[in-house]
């Protein structure tokens, strides 16, 4: 009669068995290190940094009483503590089995630990969100979900059997590739009843496995973009309202919301919930202008800007702002000068001799000089780029780089001639131009 042959025992392993193994192997293993090599894996102080290689001192320990997987497994864990790393500082000393220093802690050994620490993150974090996104693809869990969690007020306003996942229609590209997790859209009750406010509210799921202090920015970036997708059609904006789920390890501790960012949140909050600042011009009359101040000036040009009648305008903007011009007139007239500029485009050049009248009548001579001579250096700006263009024009025919300059000289010329003009329907003399502009008197004659 022959032996049966053996059957192999049966192993059951649960998870929960296995970790706890692996927990007892490691404080065996550490036991066992802190008696026999004390100076290197000391039980009273923080853990020294281990010198590069030292699994290979421990594998040729005489009748070592742990398998070389064990070992593996037990520096994984050790190299992992927080408090070995906090103690991973550059220039720091690496020790060996018997506590003598064999090198030092360097940067680049530090980044490196950094980049393993970010993708064991990024891998846990990712395991994660995948399981709450393809629970939250479950209907039926969703709607559980946000029957649990959602505030009374929001429930009260949505019709949760219509429910759904946004992943195409409304969600911006660049969120899709942003968002660790879900956004949910939800149509309101009596939606027959009231279009006005048959809106979507959504529900942005956000997983975190740690404490992102930054978390409550990024969820007001991620709801902006969904409002901004519903602006094409200048509807009424949906309501947006954000979840975390958080099952990290430590007390959450990040910020609830984005006030609590701000250096002064009071502040912060009133600018952001209550309206913005209004500066309505056309709402401002005339006489309510403060036109003791500077400011008179530039606010009732910019108010009646749009007016057809720009010279009539501007006298009566001098006239009222008299006193904001004397002000004006110790900054070197960078106001007059800005306004004049601004108006420039509204006044034809017909009408531009108009214009200096106005300067003239409004301004103290030696002033009022100073400032056409800073229209007139415009005149001969436009001049200038005007017979730039002409100039390029016929380049195109005979060589652009002759035309170019030509251009220029013909600019320069003209603008040149305008300044000159000007002077002269003042009344000024040639000799006085002459000394103004720096051409001679036989120049001058040449130009007009």
């Amino acid at each position: 009669m022959t032996d049966k042959p053996k059957l192999p025992k049966l192993r059951i392993n649960s998870t929960s068995n296995n970790l706890q193994a692996q927990k007892k192997d490691y404080a065996t293993v550490l036991r066992y290190l802190q008696t026999h090599y004390s100076k290197c894996f000391s039980s009273n102080s923080p853990p020294l940094p281990l010198a590069i290689g030292i699994h290979k001192e421990l594998f040729a320990i005489p009748n070592l009483p742990f398998s070389r997987m064990e070992i593996r497994r037990f520096l994984a864990r050790y190299t992992c503590l927080n408090e070995y790393r906090n103690n991973l500082i550059v220039g720091n000393d690496r020790v060996n089995l018997a506590g003598q220093p064999t090198g030092k802690v360097t940067e680049e050994e530090i980044n490196k630990a950094k980049n393993n620490i970010i993708k064991e993150e990024k891998v846990n974090k990712v395991n994660h969100d995948i399981l709450i996104k393809k629970a939250m693809e479950n209907p039926s869990l969703a709607r559980e979900f946000l029957e649990e969690y959602l505030p009374d007020e929001y429930k009260q306003l949505i019709d949760l059997t219509t429910l759904k996942p946004e992943k195409e229609t409304y969600v911006e590209e660049s969120l899709r590739t942003k968002l660790s997790d879900m956004v949910f859209s939800v149509q309101m009750h009596n939606k027959a009843e009231d279009k006005k406010y048959n809106a979507f509210i959504y529900t942005l799921i956000e997983h975190q496995s740690y404490s992102d202090y930054w978390i409550a920015l990024r969820l007001l970036k991620y709801s902006l973009l969904l409002l901004e997708r519903h602006t094409i059609k200048r509807n009424k904006l949906p309501v947006i309202l954000p979840i975390v789920i958080y099952n990290g390890k430590k007390k959450y501790s990040a910020p609830r919301n984005i006030f609590e960012l701000f250096t002064y949140p009071d502040i912060a909050r009133k600018t952001i919930e209550e309206d913005y600042r209004l500066i309505d011009l056309q709402a401002i009359s005339d006489n309510e202008m403060d036109y003791e101040k500077h400011l008179s000036f530039l606010l009732y040009t910019m108010k009646h800007i749009h007016e057809r009648d720009t010279i009539l305008m501007l006298k009566e903007a001098m006239r009222r702002c008299s006193k904001a011009i004397i002000i004006d007139k110790e900054q070197n007239y960078v106001l007059t000068k800005l306004i004049l500029w601004y108006t420039d485009s509204k006044v034809p050049e017909e009408k531009r001799q108009l214009l200096e009248q106005i300067i003239i009548d409004n301004l103290p001579k030696e002033e009022a000089n100073n400032i056409m001579r800073t229209i007139a250096d415009s005149y001969i700006e436009e001049g200038f780029n005007k017979g730039i263009l002409q100039g390029i024009e016929k380049g195109i025919e005979k060589g652009i780089e002759k035309g170019i300059e030509k251009g220029i000289e013909k600019g320069i010329e003209k603008g040149k001639a305008e300044l000159i003009k000007m002077m002269l329907n003042q009344g000024n003399p040639v000799d006085k131009i002459a000394k103004i502009t720096g051409l001679s008197v036989s120049d001058i004659q040449k130009l007009i």
